[in-house]
């Protein structure tokens, strides 16, 4: 059969994903609109007659030419039974032309390879590894070799910079495996530090609420400083509500934790679920009140929550491939490795550029912008 891509509702599109056992938020077709700056349109991807992928493309117009740049955040998403192949890109390419995409970008959340945590305690404690990417992984998937080969064999680039992050979304991620899981064999994976201080945050009186609408501002208020400290450029309130609003509209896939102390709060995190999979979507934290480890507290009260809402995967998000103890990056895997996870690198994200013109022009201005 030969494929087709073409617009579909936003109701098949959910109708698809309701049938998967999970798949990211940002494919979900309310993630447009809380993407409001852009453009946004429900594709489907089809075999013949048959209904095998969805995706969310998100597209950004270019002043007064009108070309677009299109990108497909964590996606297409696929049927279990399918996979990204070489037929399926042909005919996303197509269609980015008809719709007048100057450089299209995709990024599906196939996994590639994974790293348990005791080989990488091993390699961090080795002075010979110095990256995921020279550490032997534990785990490499089929679906995910064959789904770079299919890139690679019809010309895409992996948008990957030389810090090792993907521009857009993380190439490398950390993840906790629920399955089978209860709170105290939970517990037990982690190390003693992990330990340690959430039994500090208990007896220093840490309380970790579930917040609602209202308290968003409380969460950006301790987010702001987050994004002070850490110096990265802050997103508006509006943009937070916008997605609790959206993300909520029809179910509950976003919950809010803040973690008080003293009458204050202290660390603030945005959890968002889909099927069984289960994200630590943004975390902030105050100076006030670190000793009294919320940051910790927050993070056990949202995988508790995980597990009581029946997910598999417990998502920390991004993380560099780095195991170089001089690199300011490697903290973020130190940290995370602590909970008894594995490391996962994915697929990526790819891009084709359908004008090599306006890809070049547009390459540039986002050189000159930074």
């Amino acid at each position: 059969m030969e494929i087709e891509i073409r617009a579909i509702s936003q109701e098949e599109h959910q109708s698809f994903i309701s049938g998967l056992p999970n798949a990211s938020f940002l494919q979900l077709p309310q993630w447009g609109a809380v993407k409001s700056d852009w453009k946004n349109k429900s594709l489907g991807i089809y075999d013949g007659s048959s209904l095998i992928g969805v995706a969310l493309l998100l597209t950004r117009a270019l002043p007064k030419v009108g070309k677009s740049f299109g990108y497909i955040p964590e996606g297409p998403l696929f049927r279990p039974d399918h996979n990204l192949t070489p037929d399926i890109l042909t005919a996303l390419v197509d269609y980015a032309k008809s719709a007048q995409i100057f450089l299209l970008r995709v990024g599906p959340a196939i996994p590639f390879r994974d790293w348990h945590g005791e080989v990488i305690k091993n390699a961090l404690a080795s002075d010979k590894a110095s990256s995921l990417l020279t550490t032997s992984s534990s785990t490499e998937y089929g679906n995910g070799r064959s789904a770079i080969e299919s890139f690679e064999n019809a010309g895409w680039r992996a948008v990957v910079s030389e810090s090792g992050f993907s521009e857009g979304q993380p190439n490398f991620v950390f993840q906790l495996d629920l399955r089978n899981k209860d709170e105290e064999s939970l517990l037990a994976g982690f190390n003693q530090l992990w330990r340690r201080n959430i039994k500090k945050a208990d007896k220093e009186g840490v309380e970790v609420i579930h917040g609602s609408r209202a308290d968003l501002a409380d969460f950006h208020k301790v987010y702001l400083e987050t994004a002070k400290r850490d110096k990265f450029i802050p997103r508006p309130l509006r943009y937070f509500e916008r997605m609790w609003d959206e993300l909520n509209r029809t179910e509950t896939h976003l919950k809010l934790f803040l973690a008080n102390w003293q009458g204050q709060t202290i660390a603030s995190t945005i959890a968002i679920q889909v099927g069984d999979h289960y994200w630590y979507s943004y975390g902030a934290s105050s100076a006030f009140g670190r000793e009294a480890r919320g940051s910790n507290a927050v993070q056990w009260v949202m995988m508790k929550d995980a597990l009581a809402s029946g997910a598999a995967c417990y998502d920390l998000r991004g993380i560099t491939p780095t195991l170089d103890p001089n690199d300011s990056h490697v903290g973020l895997i130190q940290f995370k490795v602590g909970t008894g996870g594995y490391a996962r690198q994915l697929v990526g994200e790819w891009e084709m550029p359908i004008s090599k013109f306006w890809s070049f022009a547009f390459a540039t201005y986002l050189r000159i912008r930074k």
